[in-house]
């Protein structure tokens, strides 16, 4: 009895955020014939639902959850905007969740883990908070020794490696977006030390930020922005230290079609088609929410592998 009252309130609760939620992208789907859902075993489900989780979370379903929302899902015939609005509840409820303060905080923190194993080969935080720490005592030192020029280098690093910290935070309470969190992930000690030197950090950042190598030209503007501190117009705008190169990088049209190539690849493992490209690009640069492109894939037949 106590199990059919949650799932009844679980239903409840659902069908007032179908009314709410936000507009969704349509999902393509070719041909004249509708699939046959209703042939879709179960189990399927309940992997398509335990798959969301993992994706989206970093942790399976408990029983319960698998529970409700595969009896929500095949109640509404495996609908497209079913599926869609329960994405919706992993990326954006806030209620409190026992071992995830909730879904929105578990959502945030996993794609903060995802980018940091993308940029920062994994630095845990717990480093980074070690290296404040050896930069701190640094300070104490330079000051000791009148060596200013080292306390300002000092203070530059920590106040990088803090933004990268406190990106997750930012991120899920939405005062920046996943480009400003991407800029804090190519511009701290870490992501230096792994490309070290100019020549290498510009084509990393092309690489990881923008999945291309630049041309002769970028790359010239760039390295003398990087090297020199030099101005150059690139991305179509200013910019002569790195903090503004990497806010450039990450705010240039090429960094949103990236980043739905590499929503793809996270998510089923290929590259998008131009027809899909062209699907998701212009509502991206216009609300720059990366949270609807994933959830935009992971309702297709193709990702629930219906």
């Amino acid at each position: 009895m106590a199990t059919s009252l949650k799932i009844l309130a679980f239903c409840a609760c659902t069908s007032l955020l179908f009314a709410s939620c936000t507009k969704s992208y349509d999902t393509l789907v070719d041909g004249n014939r509708p699939p046959n859902y209703g042939s879709i075993p179960t189990l399927k489900v309940d992997n398509y639902v335990n798959r969301l989780f993992i994706d989206f979370l970093g942790r399976e379903a408990t029983e319960l959850e698998r529970n409700d929302w595969v009896f929500t899902l095949k109640s509404n015939g495996l609908a497209y905007s079913t599926r869609d609005s329960l994405i919706q509840i992993l990326q954006w409820d806030s209620l409190y969740r026992p071992g995830d303060s909730s879904y929105r905080h578990a959502y945030s923190q996993r794609l903060y883990d995802v980018s940091k194993a993308r940029f920062l080969e994994g630095a845990s935080d717990p480093d980074i908070g070690q290296a404040i720490g050896s930069l701190r005592f640094g300070i104490k030192v330079a000051r000791l020794e009148g060596d200013s020029v080292r306390v300002y280098a000092n203070l530059d690093a920590i106040s990088k490696y803090s933004d990268v910290l406190i990106s997750r935070q930012r991120y899920r309470l939405q005062e920046i977006g996943y480009s400003e969190m991407v800029a804090c992930m190519v511009n701290n000690p870490i992501y230096d030390g792994i490309n070290m030197n100019s020549f290498n950090y510009v084509i990393a950042s092309f690489d990881d930020v923008l999945r291309r190598n630049p041309t002769q030209d970028e790359f010239t503007r760039a390295y003398q922005i990087i090297e020199k501190n030099e101005p150059q117009e690139i991305f179509g705008v200013w910019a002569a230290n790195k903090n503004e190169y990497a806010q450039a990088l990450t705010q240039t049209d090429g960094f949103f079609e990236a980043q739905i190539r590499w929503s793809y690849f996270l998510l089923v493992q290929r590259e998008p088609s131009t027809k899909e490209l062209n699907q998701f690009l212009q509502p991206y640069l216009e609300n720059h929410r990366i949270e609807d492109v994933q959830r935009a894939i992971a309702t297709t037949d193709e990702y629930a592998q219906f």
